[in-house]
């Protein structure tokens, strides 16, 4: 990195003067001021993350992990009694997944380790940091691949294609694919919808289409959330393109319209979901249960604009209250309906 020029300083004839990594941040986001910063005495959003987690737990993200319950989700919202006769089976699943994903976590770092030290929150991930060395990286990420054979060997063969091809597309989407617009959100969906699909396959639950396209949905919902979201906080021109290529192709305005067929498209693909149940009061839950389908959409979405929130999906779900209420009342008006 170049010298720090204080204000006194002159640059050295024919030397390029090289802009540290902060130097892209404002100093009203810096000092934790400012119309987009957080208030004065909150934390700094460039401040280094206090965290007790070794680095190389860190660079294997565990909050993200909690992403790989989809595969115990949708089989459990199509035949629960088949995921509990194969628990077993549905949580070594949920481990390769795990094993899966966090190799692509590390991969991913690895490659972008020098861009993400121009980002002011990025920069303080293992890699970009240096607590984790590139040959650390790699070694890590091979113990994860270990981890993958060793389960996934375990499990049925169409199980075994449904990672496979989770660990196929994640990786060209490493490699190239999360530098196209649109490509890039879809073939995060896409690894959701994979999960989905191994627990379904794992415990011989049901495949139900409806329910598919529902979680294909919402997750290219977040997903696009996340792009806005990055849009959003840019604090210079150009700065959320040099930090994700894949930004040059998006904006809030186009953003909001995608969202919005999206919201609807959720919705919808939910309550064919609900109705194609076999019940005989299948149509009764639809209708009781979508206040808490719209609640849960609006208050996603509140958090995006008003809040300005959306940066990590999932621990935006999992730690807002109002969402946490509203998932709890609708999980109960369901194993209610559906037990009567």
């Amino acid at each position: 990195m170049g010298e720090r020029r204080g204000p006194a300083a002159a640059a050295v004839p024919g030397q390029r003067q090289v802009v540290p990594p902060m130097a892209l941040v404002p100093e009203s986001v810096r000092s934790g001021s400012g119309a987009h910063g957080p208030p004065e005495d909150g934390p700094c959003l460039a401040a280094a993350p206090r965290t007790r987690i070794p680095a190389a737990l860190v660079l294997l993200r565990p909050r993200q992990w909690v992403k790989n319950v989809f595969v115990l989700i949708a089989p459990f919202a199509v035949d629960p009694a088949a995921v509990l006769r194969n628990l077993t089976w549905a949580l070594a699943t949920v481990v390769t997944f795990t094993a899966a994903s966090a190799a692509v976590y590390v991969l991913n770092d690895w490659l972008d380790r020098e861009q993400d030290q121009l980002h002011p929150v990025k920069r303080h991930r293992p890699l970009a940091s240096g607590k984790v060395g590139p040959l650390g990286a790699l070694l890590l990420g091979a113990g994860c691949l270990a981890t993958l054979a060793t389960t996934g060997a375990l499990l049925p063969l169409p199980v075994q294609a449904a990672v496979g091809g989770y660990a196929v597309l994640n990786l060209a989407y490493c490699l190239l694919l999360k530098h196209y617009p649109l490509v890039d959100v879809s073939i995060v969906a896409t690894g959701f919808v994979l999960r989905a699909v191994a627990g379904c396959l794992v415990v011989a639950a049901p495949f139900n289409p409806a329910l598919l396209i529902c979680v294909y949905c919402t997750c290219l919902l977040m997903s696009l959330g996340k792009r806005r979201h990055e849009l959003e906080t840019a604090t210079l021109p150009g700065q959320a393109a040099a930090q994700r290529p894949a930004l040059s192709g998006y904006s809030v305005p186009l953003l909001d319209l995608l969202m919005a067929v999206l919201l609807a498209a959720t919705l919808i693909s939910y309550e064919l979901f609900v109705l194609s149940v076999p019940h005989p009061h299948s149509s009764v839950l639809a209708v009781v249960t979508v206040p808490f389908a719209v609640f849960a959409l609006c208050r996603y979405a509140q958090l995006l604009v008003v809040d300005r929130s959306g940066g990590e999906p999932g621990q935006d779900v999992l730690t807002d209250v109002p969402l946490l209420i509203n998932s709890v009342l609708w999980l109960a008006c369901l194993t209610v309906g559906r037990a009567l």
